[in-house]
């Protein structure tokens, strides 16, 4: 030969004094002529071999992720979500959302009785002894619930305050169950 060929659109050779070009792999693209195979831009993919050009790489979906070279989208985990395409990461849920499943394009308000912090997977539930409503601004954390007052009582994972029955109360703050009057008293008031 007196002259070297260009490798086709689709293929690469990347070592001098080649007999033959070989073929662009998944999660890249190889123009007319290339030395090297191109990986797909981030927030793109490509699960074929032998693409010719960037335009060629799938566009990745909502409610997942592809970095640099991708062969495949990954879905977005709990507590993460990507709301548009062509995303190359995952976005955490605020503090205050969670979201549990996979692959998601939003986070919901986390629920009363609950906190979520950022990136929640779940909603966690305050302890006994304290509330969370879902009128607070905030509820990103075990010290964002509020302890319950005297006479009522917030079992785990309450929205709100319950008074004591009658016959029952609470003498200090923070309590989970109320306790019985004793042999001899009675407490015919609720929330005492």
């Amino acid at each position: 030969q007196s002259i070297c060929v260009n490798c086709i659109a689709g293929d690469f050779q990347e070592t001098a004094g080649s007999t033959a070009c070989e073929s662009c792999t998944a999660g890249n693209y190889c123009g007319a002529g290339a030395a090297a195979a191109l990986p797909c831009a981030a927030g793109s993919y490509s699960n074929i071999a032998g693409l010719t050009a960037a335009s060629e790489c799938t566009t990745c979906p909502a409610g997942s992720a592809c970095s640099t070279g991708s062969t495949a989208h990954t879905l977005c985990a709990p507590g993460t979500f990507t709301a548009t395409t062509g995303q190359a990461t995952c976005t955490d849920c605020s503090a205050g959302k969670f979201q549990a499943n996979a692959g998601q394009t939003a986070c919901g308000d986390c629920t009363a009785g609950y906190y979520c912090a950022s990136a929640s997977a779940a909603p966690l539930p305050c302890p006994g002894g304290t509330r969370m409503d879902t009128s607070l601004a905030v509820m990103s954390s075990v010290t964002d619930c509020i302890t319950c007052i005297t006479g009522k009582f917030c079992p785990v994972g309450s929205a709100a305050e319950t008074d004591c029955a009658p016959g029952t109360y609470t003498a200090s703050v923070g309590q989970s169950i109320c306790v019985n009057c004793i042999a001899g008293d009675f407490q015919e008031t609720a929330g005492s």
